[in-house]
């Protein structure tokens, strides 16, 4: 008897110890978000320069060399790479997946460009050809990819309640930046006299780049902040468009940059429904966290 409730005495002890290493063990810790956070500017770094030198291979004969090639390769691997680190914190099934098409998309990609600078494609090489989709899939689809997997990984992250106010200023001033700079080189370019040396695409770069780094810790900190799955939505959502446009923000002007885009008519189109995505998804999102702020408060 008297064992009996000594050891009943000693589960119920136990239980809150359990109960608060259950709540701790929610979610990534914060130095784990810290690497997921960092492998995503390193991919963001290197699928940017992965797409600009893919542009400048379609535009300069110089660049379809063997050094571009294996520089290209190089990015290819590393992009791959850190997008498997950033999936690391999914559950195994989607994990899996975000691996198998990182390694199809920049692994074949990889491959492809070190063999393609040595010997150039014909049509009977196949291995070759195909390529040019995953390429393009590298380019335009996988932001979609990677943006839907930052928005889940910072749902489930554990972090500190902190305050929202600094990334979401920062995100905002960066997109005033780009939607005056935008403003400049579609519509009123021609009206306003500018340095010869000035081009837009300079700051709409680097701005675009600070915005999408700024709105992952903006959409971390909100989501810990959300208190309802109405403003957790609203929160996911407006950070996905964000990220979504950033990059491609970013990738259009740097590929204005090096090359002319090999698009045609189809440019101002991206760059208008970009800077406008942007623009709707980091104001949606700096209110959302706000207002998730207040209420939790």
């Amino acid at each position: 008897m008297d064992e009996l409730t000594y050891s009943q005495e000693a589960d119920r002890l136990a239980s809150p110890d359990d109960g608060q290493n259950s709540a701790t063990d929610v979610g990534p810790s914060p130095m784990r978000f810290t690497i997921v956070a960092l492998a995503f500017i390193v991919h963001f770094v290197a699928w940017v320069g992965f797409c600009a030198l893919m542009y400048a291979k379609a535009e300069y004969y110089s660049a379809q060399s063997l050094p571009a090639g294996i520089a290209m390769s190089a990015l290819a691997c590393l992009a791959g790479a850190a997008a498997i680190v950033i999936a690391r914190e999914l559950s195994p099934i989607p994990r899996s997946i975000i691996t198998v098409l990182s390694i199809a998309i920049f692994g074949i990609s990889a491959i492809a460009e070190v063999v393609g600078s040595i010997e150039r494609p014909r049509p009977e090489m196949l291995a070759l050809t195909f390529t040019e989709s995953a390429l393009l899939i590298g380019a335009f689809v996988f932001p979609f990819v990677i943006a839907g997997v930052l928005v889940t990984v910072m749902g489930k992250a554990a972090a500190a309640d902190r305050a929202t106010t600094g990334p979401g200023l920062v995100l905002l001033a960066c997109v005033v930046i780009v939607f005056c700079c935008h403003a400049l080189m579609f519509q009123t370019f021609e009206q306003i006299a500018l340095p010869s040396w000035y081009r837009s695409e300079w700051p709409i770069a680097l701005s675009s780049a600070v915005a999408t780094v700024a709105a992952v810790f903006l959409l971390l900190r909100a989501q810990v902040n959300a208190s309802s799955p109405g403003w957790s939505l609203a929160i996911r959502a407006s950070g996905f468009i964000t990220l979504v446009c950033g990059m491609y923000l970013c990738n259009l002007a740097t590929g204005q940059l090096v090359a002319f885009l090999p698009l045609g008519a189809l440019i101002p189109v991206l760059w208008q429904g970009a800077v406008l995505g942007l623009f709707i998804g980091a104001v949606a999102l700096f209110v959302s966290a706000a207002v998730a702020k207040s209420r939790r408060s």
